[in-house]
């Protein structure tokens, strides 16, 4: 044992207190959240077309420097995409729901392999769980409007068809 102050220690006056990107283990922690939730994603028939990317890496990358701002950790996402504006970046897509529930559903798995203290594990799901609520956009079932790249492929007619002219 050395001479150092215990863990519980009262924080020297001045130091700065640690931000819980630090405390939960820092850029490490959040890729393998980010890797085991995209792992889900993956396979998802729902959430996967939502990726227009045919390689989820940049995907990856986006949630992963998003969440380390958001946390305390580098500010590398506004530094190359600008103030995160989530609702404004995921209004193009079909985000009811259902897609809620299973991106709640992949990112719950991923933040159980996590294994971390449950003061930490409460916290981070749930903001994450407050944030799914609010990137509902529509309450549309699956598969109604447009695809996530803008081609109504597989979509209802929102209008209905013309009258057949032949008599």
């Amino acid at each position: 044992m050395t001479d150092s102050a215990p863990a519980d220690a009262t924080p020297t006056p001045g130091a700065a207190p640690l931000s819980f990107y630090d405390e939960v283990g820092g850029h490490e922690t959040f890729v393998r959240l980010v890797d085991a939730f995209y792992r889900g994603v993956a396979d998802d028939e729902v959430l996967r077309p939502m990726y227009p990317e045919e390689d989820l890496g940049p995907a990856k990358e986006r949630l992963t420097t998003f969440l380390e701002q958001y946390w305390g950790g580098p500010s590398t996402y506004s530094e190359q995409r600008g103030h995160p504006r989530l609702r404004m970046r995921h209004s193009p897509f079909h985000v009811n729901p259902d897609a809620r529930d299973r991106w709640l559903a992949h990112m719950r798995t991923a933040v159980d392999e996590l294994h971390l203290p449950p003061l930490h594990e409460t916290t981070l799901w749930d903001y994450l769980q407050r944030a799914a609520f609010a990137m509902v956009n529509t309450f549309e079932p699956t598969g109604i409007g447009p695809a996530s790249d803008g081609r109504a492929a597989g979509s209802l007619p929102v209008t209905a068809a013309p009258p057949d002219p032949s008599p």
